[in-house]
C-alpha cells in the first residue's frame, strides 16, 4: 500500500472520531472548537493540511470533563481516554480513540493504555487579567503536568528530565494525587476575560498565548473534509493570534510531520499488536 493511501485511511479513521464528538456534543449541548493546525487547515485548505496528520479540539474543561461521563455514547468501538478513563494514561489533555486502530508513539510504547487512533481535545481554562496570578497559575500548570505523568518526559531535553526526577522526588504518591487534585481545582475555578490551554505549544514556562472570552463563545461552523463543524466564534482572529499571517505556506522545509509514531495502522487494533509482543 501507498504512503498516500495509508494516510487517506489514517485521516477517515480521525474524521470519523471527529464526527461522532460533534454528535456527542451537539446531543448534550457541549461545546467544541476545531483547534491548532485542525482550524488552520479549515479556514486555508478547508480541510487537512496536506502535510498534517491529526485533529485537535479545544473544549471549556468543564465540558471535557463531561465527555467522561457521557463515554458510554461513543459507543463500543471509540474510547474517551482520560486519566480517569485509562489509568496508566500520563497526559492533563484527553484524547477520543479508536479502539479498532493502532498508533504507538514512542513517550507511550510502555504504557497500559490504549493506543488506537486519536483525536486531541484541549480543555481551555478562563484566566486572570492579574499578571502575577496568570504566571503562578502557568507554573501551576507546569507541575500538574509533572504529576500527572509521573516520571521525567521523553525526547524533551536533559533539563526538564532532571527537574521532573527531583520535583517527583518531593511527593509521596497520596500527596501527589492530591496535589493534582488541588490543582486542577484552582484552574478550574478562575474566573477572568481570556481563556487560555496550558498544554502544547501555546505555554512557555512563564507565559501562555490567551484569547478574549468572545472568541470562544457561540461557534461558528467551518467545512472542513466537505463537512462543517464548529469552530471559534471568531476563528481569523483566533489563528491570526496564534499563527500571525495564517494564509501563507510555511517554508517547504517545514512542511512535515512532528509526532514520532511506532506504529500506526488504521486496519489492525493495538491489541493484536500487543497480544504479539
Amino acid at each position: 500500500m501507498s504512503e498516500k493511501q495509508l494516510r487517506k485511511d489514517i485521516r477517515k479513521v480521525q474524521l470519523e472520531m471527529l464526527i461522532k464528538l460533534d454528535e456527542v456534543c451537539e446531543t448534550n449541548g457541549l461545546r467544541y472548537y476545531l483547534a491548532f493546525g485542525t482550524c488552520l487547515g479549515a479556514l486555508r485548505h478547508k480541510g487537512f493540511i496536506p502535510w498534517d496528520d491529526d485533529i485537535d479540539v479545544l473544549m471549556p474543561y468543564v465540558d471535557a470533563k463531561r465527555l467522561i461521563e457521557l463515554k458510554d455514547q461513543f459507543g463500543e468501538r471509540y474510547f474517551v481516554q482520560s486519566k480517569e478513563t485509562d489509568s496508566d494514561y500520563r497526559s492533563i489533555a484527553m484524547r477520543i480513540r479508536d479502539t479498532e486502530t493502532t498508533c504507538i508513539e514512542r513517550d507511550e510504547v510502555d504504557l497500559n493504555i490504549n493506543k488506537g487512533i486519536y483525536i486531541d481535545v484541549y480543555p481551555f481554562y478562563e484566566c486572570s487579567s492579574n499578571r502575577i496570578i496568570r504566571t503562578k497559575d502557568i507554573l501551576l500548570s507546569h507541575l500538574l503536568k509533572v504529576l500527572v505523568n509521573n516520571r521525567p518526559p521523553v525526547n524533551h531535553g536533559v533539563i526538564l528530565a532532571t527537574v521532573s526526577k527531583v520535583v517527583l522526588k518531593l511527593f509521596s504518591d497520596a500527596n501527589r494525587k492530591k496535589t493534582i487534585v488541588k490543582i486542577e481545582e484552582r484552574l478550574g475555578s478562575v474566573k477572568g476575560k481570556e481563556i487560555l490551554d496550558y498544554y502544547g505549544q501555546d505555554i512557555t514556562l512563564f507565559s501562555a498565548i490567551s484569547y478574549p472570552k468572545e472568541w470562544f463563545t457561540e461557534p461558528k461552523k467551518l467545512e472542513f473534509e466537505g463537512l462543517y463543524f464548529d469552530g471559534a466564534t471568531e476563528p481569523e482572529k483566533y489563528m491570526q493570534k496564534r499563527y500571525g499571517d495564517y494564509m501563507k505556506l510555511p517554508p517547504v522545509d517545514n512542511r512535515i510531520v512532528h509526532h514520532t509514531y511506532i506504529i500506526i495502522d488504521p486496519y489492525k487494533s493495538f491489541k493484536e499488536y500487543e497480544s504479539s509482543r
